[in-house]
């Protein structure tokens, strides 16, 4: 168990998982009405393999240089194949949407019921052969209070920043990129660019997750806080507004919870805060909520 005074890695979850909700939160409305909710489960399942194939790279001796050994090769090691699954994941989903074959959503959960059958595969073998690279694969499983280190923390600092100020600043593009493609092509938007934007963010994102909340647990940061936010108001910059809030705050409790009972992970805590947030927005929210419609129907 974590004690809650001045611990640095208390602190460092602290931050993480609020900056984590804060940011995955306001994208994850616009993933939401992208209709894109479930692609988050596809491309959590493709990070979470592209760290099982780079652990065993790692563990047959393919290195960067004889500087990369023991625990720093691991954290080096699993976070570029984090980067490279979630990278991958996200070109094969888009090169099959152009076929026209299949619903986007029939694609997304074929493809995440292919990866975590891939991801159980190789997790199998390497517990079967052992050695140091067996240590530490729970933690993608459903996330760790002590996941990160000082240098992930830098960077997720600076990712969920960057995300959230690109997310304000070009927020009215953005919506009109989502709601309206076609008038966003006619006025000259480069909406590929707004496209590659939004998806460079969701695989950053998404690849620290994984760590903090876990492989099965990821669309619960990127989701919940969206659909709770949509509850209380139907304007889209409020939504992202409290979306990020209900993010927020659900990190930082969750954060709290998982250091007081040191038996429950640290995705498991936030996602039991998330729907917390969700069940309570969804009987007193006075916009769409059951109080609200009863006082409606009362009237």
């Amino acid at each position: 168990m974590i004690e809650l005074s001045d611990t640095f890695i208390f602190d460092t979850m602290l931050k993480s998982s609020s900056l984590l909700g804060l940011s995955a939160g306001m994208l994850g409305v616009v993933i939401s009405y992208q209709r894109r909710s479930i692609e988050i489960n596809a491309l959590a399942a493709g990070s979470f393999v592209g760290i099982l194939v780079f652990y065993l790279l790692a563990g047959v001796g393919i290195y960067l240089s004889s500087y990369f050994s023991g625990e720093i090769d691991k954290y080096v090691f699993s976070f570029t194949g984090s980067i490279f699954g979630a990278l991958f994941m996200i070109i094969l989903l888009n090169i099959l949407y152009k076929t026209d074959r299949l619903h986007m959503h029939i694609i997304q959960s074929l493809m995440t019921a292919v990866m975590l059958g891939v991801g159980i595969t190789l997790i199998t073998y390497i517990r079967q052969t052992g050695g140091a690279l067996d240590s530490g694969i729970e933690i993608y499983l459903f996330g760790e209070t002590t996941s990160l280190n000082s240098e992930e923390f830098d960077f997720l600092r600076i990712i969920a920043v960057a995300a959230v100020v690109l997310l304000l600043l070009y927020f009215r593009r953005l919506k009109i990129v989502i709601f309206n493609k076609d008038i966003a092509r006619t006025t000259h938007f480069h909406v590929s660019f707004y496209y590659t934007l939004i998806n460079i963010m969701v695989i950053c994102l998404v690849a620290f997750s994984i760590k903090i909340m876990g492989v099965f647990l990821t669309v619960a940061i990127f989701l919940i806080p969206a659909v709770t936010a949509r509850l209380w108001s139907n304007r889209l910059f409020i939504i992202m507004i409290l979306a990020g809030v209900f993010g927020a705050v659900s990190g930082t409790l969750g954060t709290i919870v998982s250091g007081t009972l040191g038996n429950m992970t640290l995705g498991i805590a936030i996602t039991l805060i998330l729907a917390v947030f969700f069940l309570a927005s969804l009987i007193i929210s006075p916009y769409k909520g059951l109080a609200g419609k009863l006082i409606k129907y009362m009237r």
